[in-house]
């Protein structure tokens, strides 16, 4: 079986932290897959590979890259990997790349980027995911992995396809530690919990994560509990623990950014609606109060205008 996976088609679009690692581990694996990237990061891939560092291991590995996806036909897997600002530009350039069995899965912060992908490409190719990778790009054209490398899949219907299992397989046989879940939604919003919260708070103080749990715990806690609770009222099938779940996960991450805080630190736009604001709509829309979400939110946006103009 294994063998008839090694000649799927895989496009990676958007070749940051996530995108380099995953799609590195499967080029390291004999899996067929493309890049696509931009700027300087383009220029490094290109010229020089994609490094690739784990913990104590630097593999400099030789990889298909291009800035642009137009004239390279259809794909069987695409991963969009962008930023969640970016997911409607990403689905409108790799719509002539989506054939009949082409399946897109978002690898991407937030809880709409499937919503966006199903209105552009419609229902069929699109299923959800979503990462737990700790990584970092720390120069042009070179990833630095540590910690936990997993992730989840899972159709948005609930269903358990065979594209489904093809794709962990992949990942599984690469190394990587993707599970198929029966509520990819449910997911999503457990993950948003964990976003809305330590992802704002880690740019307002320039703490890491370990940090905010000894100094902001109950800050931390408050916005978790608006979030899960907008996910109650929405009817998600969110777990009953999250909470408790998303703040113990977190006591292993000693000395991490979120990816928030180090958008921030580099000067590039935050995904404040996608993360912080969606919360906010998603509550307005069932009456729902979130006075502490709320008051982050509009730090962000003063903090985020003044980053932005100044870099």
């Amino acid at each position: 079986m294994m063998d008839s996976l090694k000649s799927k088609k895989i496009l990676v679009f958007g070749t940051g932290a996530v995108g380099a690692y995953y799609g590195g581990m499967l080029v390291k694996t004999g899996y067929d897959v493309t890049f696509i990237a931009r700027g300087k990061n383009y220029e490094a891939l290109r010229n020089n590979g994609l490094i690739l560092i784990r913990g104590e291991k630097k593999e400099n590995l030789k990889i298909k890259v291009f800035d642009d996806i137009s004239d390279h036909g259809v794909f069987d897997y695409i991963f969009i990997c962008v930023k969640s600002m970016d997911t409607k530009e990403a689905a409108l350039k790799i719509k002539d790349n989506v054939g009949p069995e082409t399946t897109v899965v978002s690898f991407q912060n937030g809880v709409e980027n499937e919503e966006i992908l199903v209105k552009i490409l419609g229902e069929k190719p699109v299923i959800g995911g979503l990462v737990f990778v700790a990584s970092k790009i720390i120069e042009p054209g070179v990833v630095y992995q540590f910690g936990y490398n997993g992730g989840l899949i899972g159709e948005l219907d609930c269903s358990k396809t065979q594209r489904v299992i093809d794709l962990e397989n992949i990942f599984q046989s690469s190394g990587v530690d993707m599970k198929i879940v029966p509520d990819i939604k449910a997911e999503l919003w457990n993950k948003l919990v964990w976003n809305t919260s330590f992802n704002s708070i880690s740019v307002l103080t320039g703490k890491t994560v370990d940090k905010m749990l000894e100094e902001d715990y109950e800050l931390i806690k408050n916005i978790m509990t608006e979030v899960k609770n907008v996910a109650v009222a929405l009817g998600i099938n969110i777990r009953l623990d999250a909470v408790e779940f998303n703040l113990n996960r977190s006591k292993g991450f000693t000395g991490f950014k979120t990816s928030m805080l180090q958008d921030f630190e580099r000067g590039k736009p935050l995904e404040i609606e996608e993360l912080v604001g969606v919360v906010i709509k998603k509550a307005k829309e069932k009456s729902l109060s979130v006075p502490v979400t709320e008051s982050v939110y509009s730090k962000l946006k003063e903090i985020n205008y003044t980053n932005t103009v100044l870099n």
